[in-house]
């Protein structure tokens, strides 16, 4: 059976090469989500766990408001002025934004850094803890 040429999939099929070369980079998608974050919940603890491998204490910044936890990190180039014949790590300023499940004690925060990984512990306010009503 013969088909006819059609020069508009040529087209399609190139704009198709393309897109995957600018949408599928590992480098380019992994900026956008760094720094990864686990959240786990237990009872009335929340503990996040942040990696950030080759990051100093100092290179981190966190900041609570409401029950929004604010992560910036700024990650150095290793080499400066250094040409890469390839390149997969991303270096920058980085930015954040974890949303809590609900409102916690700001005088109750720990921070802690090992091993590129930072663990951050939580607590739950009293105010937003559930109370049981008597009915009488």
């Amino acid at each position: 059976m013969f088909t006819t040429y059609d020069i508009l999939n040529d087209v399609n099929e190139m704009r198709g090469w393309i897109d995957r070369f600018f949408n599928d980079r590992p480098y380019m998608n992994a900026s956008a989500d760094y720094p990864y974050v686990n959240l786990y919940e237990k009872d009335d603890d929340i503990e996040l766990r942040i990696t950030a491998p080759g990051l100093k204490e100092s290179d981190i910044k966190l900041e609570l408001i409401d029950n929004r936890l604010f992560i910036e990190t700024d990650k150095k180039k290793d080499y400066e002025n250094k040409s890469y014949i390839r390149k997969e790590r991303v270096f920058g300023t980085f930015r954040k934004t974890v949303e809590l499940p609900y409102r916690v004690d700001p005088n109750r925060i720990e921070a802690l850094m090992k091993d590129g990984l930072l663990t951050v512990k939580l607590r739950r306010s009293e105010e937003t803890k559930p109370k049981r009503i008597e009915i009488h």
